[in-house]
């Protein structure tokens, strides 16, 4: 069995349009912080499961600030 690198994720929040596209979408990687920031649950996604969803919320991103660093 392979074994699933980690990936690491964040959030660059000068950049963040703070449409909560991430945290409606994958609330398993991101949550609404009290100032209405996101802030993400885990920042080292080492299974296919989190990985995909790190990647979908990237995607869905309006203002491109979902960092993948692989």
């Amino acid at each position: 069995m392979d074994r699933v690198l980690a990936m690491k994720v964040h959030i660059d929040l000068d950049v963040c349009f703070r449409s909560g596209e991430c945290y409606y979408n994958h609330p398993e990687l991101v949550r609404m912080g009290d100032e209405g920031d996101p802030q993400l649950i885990a920042t080292d996604l080492n299974s296919d499961e989190l990985q995909r969803h790190a990647r979908e919320a990237a995607e869905v991103c309006p203002a491109s600030a979902f960092i993948i660093e692989e």
